[in-house]
């Protein structure tokens, strides 16, 4: 397998790890340092912050949006919950 195709192989996984913690946990946004922490937590993954940050954009750019970034409203800072849409699709690729 080539380079490149490592290399996307590695972010749709990513993608499909952050969609499935969201997912699981679509009651509560979260920060994308706390969803890249959790992912590296107690797993095989080694995920940068840019690789986590770049998956949300990605999942909340698709049509119709699998991801949503909600801002504080105190601040600049971005929280991120999966929408029904990304649910749905997390629910059945499992």
């Amino acid at each position: 397998m080539s380079p490149a195709e490592q290399a996307q192989e590695r972010r749709e996984a990513c993608r499909r790890a952050v969609l499935g913690f969201l997912a699981e946990r679509q009651q509560v946004a979260q920060h994308a340092k706390t969803i890249c922490r959790r992912l590296n937590d107690g797993h095989e993954n080694d995920y940068a912050d840019a690789e986590v940050e770049g998956a949300l954009a990605f999942l909340a750019g698709t049509e119709p949006p699998l991801v949503k970034a909600i801002p504080d409203p105190m601040g600049a800072t971005r929280y991120y919950q999966a929408t029904a849409a990304g649910v749905l699709a997390h629910e059945r690729r499992a």
